[in-house]
């Protein structure tokens, strides 16, 4: 079916009756003539302002990053089967605060050529005029509200083009005159005078892209240039393929998406990022981990599990288990990884949690002493042919079991660029069996204090102690460190194979 044949008054009615369509047709193809399609609502420029304008508080994220929090989705795949979206050079260009695709109970679906951008960027950037005793000005390039958050902002160095994340502290900003503002500020400043600064004005909240309970999706050629929250989430979804996805800025600006570009948790299968690009982006590249939960028993071999997620999962769903997923006791503290238990019955609750029986009881008084954990629910991940640049935290974020990085960049990550790693504080990811990272070239990552520049592997437990990685290979990588600094750092892993590297500086 083509676009153009649909009727609406706007193409936020249009794209509704194209996904209704779709839903009655399982197998459809849709194609989009290409151009730029001006997607608004009133509700939604209302939460964006609000957002601007701090009526959310300092950190909007406490307000918008809830299950009833109400937002607007402008493709819903929802329940469709075998649908192909061909979408080349379309632009969805947001005004307002959206979900922009929706992909939830659906399988087989596939989206081609999309590229997601907003009106009014998510986040602000100007020029900063003047920066002494003390006091920062600064001439934005958008119009700015009084008393607009700041949770995160970084200065980029207008020779390099590369960002510097909390070069110092910034107090209130003030209104100087139009949209220049002036604030003081902690620490030094002076050599800043002349470089734009980027500030954040939320972090997490609905993605770019939403995959949940979803299988086989596929995402080719998808841009994404900006989004107040996440790039691509994944969530308790089988067989993902992101194919040549790009998040990147637009035209004139540095930074991206407001967080992660992209996050998979609880998901199945096999996890594919291949030649992919990611840039400016406000936090890691790909993240990919299963849950730690706290559980009590509510009788017989019925447990009630509450997902430890920091900040509850990126879809705001419940971490639900399915029938036949083996979930496994982890010690609390070290991590070290207990008894498998299958379940039999899953059901989630109205406030967050979930009931789940098992094959069997756990042993008595085990909820004191250890987590659970989705075993199944840790997919397969490849990273391949990938570009990684300039963006905070880092690249690759590696909490599953099995994973291979190879043939990809990454320069000038804020943190190391691959990690791999357990971290109990997040309540995230498992302790890995094979992982290989091969073949990539590391540029003078590990901006940020004193990390490795390549690779890290760790479990993030309490205690610090044991071996509960089994293998990592590290091996035919080019690294570029900065003087003195390290390439690797290995801990609680039992086997190591790092050679072949080229290793310059450092």
């Amino acid at each position: 079916m083509n676009f153009s044949g649909l009727e609406g008054k706007d193409p936020l009615e249009k794209f509704a009756n194209a996904m209704a369509w779709l839903k009655a047709h399982p197998g459809g193809e849709l194609v989009i003539p290409p151009g730029v399609y001006e997607v608004t609502e009133s509700r939604a420029r209302a939460v964006f302002s609000d957002m601007l304008s701090g009526k959310y508080g300092d950190n909007p994220q406490d307000v918008m990053f809830r299950p009833d929090f109400p937002y607007t989705r402008v493709l819903d795949f929802y329940g469709q089967e075998g649908t192909r979206l061909i979408a080349d050079g379309v632009t969805l260009l947001l005004d307002g605060f959206f979900e922009p695709v929706s992909l939830r109970h659906c399988k087989d679906v596939s989206v081609r050529g999309l590229i997601i951008d907003y009106k009014r960027k998510p986040y602000s950037h100007g020029y900063i005029e003047r920066a002494a005793d003390g006091e920062l000005v600064v001439r934005f390039t958008a119009d700015m509200p009084d008393g607009f958050p700041f949770p995160r902002y970084a200065v980029c160095d207008p020779h390099t083009g590369l960002f510097r994340y909390y070069p110092f502290g910034i107090k209130q900003w003030r209104r100087f005159e139009g949209n220049t503002f002036a604030a003081q500020v902690d620490g030094e400043t002076k050599i800043y005078a002349g470089a734009e600064l980027y500030v954040w004005h939320s972090y997490h909240s609905r993605p770019a892209v939403c995959i949940q309970n979803a299988e086989g999706v596929t995402l080719r050629n998808v841009v994404i240039h900006a989004q107040p929250g996440m790039g691509v989430v994944g969530h308790l979804s089988r067989d993902i393929v992101l194919d040549g996805v790009s998040v990147v800025p637009s035209a004139g600006e540095r930074m991206s998406t407001n967080t992660d570009a992209t996050h998979f948790s609880s998901c199945y299968g096999r996890l594919i990022l291949q030649n992919c690009v990611f840039e400016g982006h406000g936090d890691d590249a790909v993240n990919v981990h299963n849950y730690d939960h706290a559980f009590a028993p509510v009788g017989g071999s019925r447990y009630r599990l509450a997902c430890l997620a920091a900040d509850g999962t990126h879809t705001q769903a419940v971490d639900l288990p399915s029938v036949g997923d083996e979930m496994q006791l982890i010690a609390r503290g070290t991590l070290d990884k207990g008894e498998k238990f299958t379940v039999t019955a899953a059901r989630a609750n109205g406030d967050g949690t979930c009931d789940v029986a098992f094959d069997r009881p756990l042993p008595a008084g085990s909820e004191g002493k250890y987590y659970l954990e989705n075993a199944s629910a840790c997919p397969e991940f490849l990273f391949s042919h990938c570009r990684v640049r300039n963006h905070f935290a880092r690249s690759v974020l590696i909490k599953t079991r099995r994973a291979t990085v190879e043939k990809s960049i990454f320069e000038h990550s804020d943190l190391t660029a691959v990690v791999v790693a357990a971290e109990e504080n997040w309540g995230e990811g498992t302790s890995s069996e094979h992982v290989e990272i091969c073949n990539n070239v590391f540029l003078a990552c590990g901006t940020r204090g004193d990390v490795p520049c390549a690779v890290t592997v760790y479990t993030g437990s309490r205690e610090k102690t044991g071996k509960q990685h089994k293998k990592v290979v590290v091996k035919e990588n080019f690294i570029l460190c900065s003087e003195g600094q390290r390439p690797f750092a290995f801990a609680n892993v039992q086997e190591v194979v790092a050679e072949n590297n080229l290793i310059v500086g450092g």
